[in-house]
């Protein structure tokens, strides 16, 4: 989510940060005290309480902003954690029958915070876990993404037909249309590729 601003935008907000922090620090010191605290003692104390409040709090905090202001959903990323449920339906076909098997019901567990993302999704057979998730953000268009890649591990009694694998994914949602349904793809190192609905059901 952060890394969705700009690098000059990154910087305003800290600098903003730090001359309101330090501007602070001296002036409680001042009132406390009756002696004004030396400018490089300021700063030295601010970068500690920029770095560490803005890390936590902002990262504890940040769910609540976006309850309070609905529409940073829009104009920056929307909340997506939560358990979504649905399906996975592949394009590979049985090469011995020829037919492509149904629908796979799939259960997916998005952990967002400011900061980092991490993507869970359990089938009846395997588990795959995130290695790297870039969140893209398009408020013109409407279409909020995740784009990742995971790590899949079959159940041991699945070994037999299904090997551990690596894959790419990319997830999307429509604010306006559908809040919460993602929808989207999934493209294994097996040269297998499918499709994805997923509902919310719990947040």
């Amino acid at each position: 989510m952060w890394a969705l601003l700009t690098r000059a935008r990154q910087v305003q907000i800290l600098v903003t940060l730090t001359i309101l922090a330090v501007l602070t620090v001296q002036g409680v010191s001042e009132w406390w005290t009756g002696l004004a605290m030396s400018m490089p003692k300021s700063i030295s104390t601010v970068i500690f309480i920029v770095g560490t409040v803005f890390v936590l709090i902002a990262n504890w905090t940040w769910r609540t902003v976006w309850r309070w202001l609905p529409f940073l959903d829009k104009v920056f990323f929307p909340d997506l954690n939560g358990t979504w449920t649905g399906t996975l339906q592949t394009t590979w076909k049985d090469p011995a029958t020829g037919v492509t098997p149904g629908p796979i019901p799939t259960t997916v567990t998005i952990r967002q915070g400011l900061f980092d993302i991490s993507i869970k999704q359990v089938t009846g057979e395997s588990t795959s876990h995130s290695k790297r998730v870039i969140a893209e953000a398009d408020p013109n268009a409407d279409r909020y993404g995740l784009w990742y890649s995971y790590d899949n591990r079959p159940k041991a009694e699945f070994h037999y037909r299904s090997t551990q694998h690596e894959g790419v994914a990319w997830l999307e949602i429509s604010l306006a249309d559908a809040p919460d349904i993602l929808t989207g793809q999934y493209y294994t190192a097996r040269r297998t590729n499918g499709d994805m609905t997923l509902t919310r059901t719990r947040q």
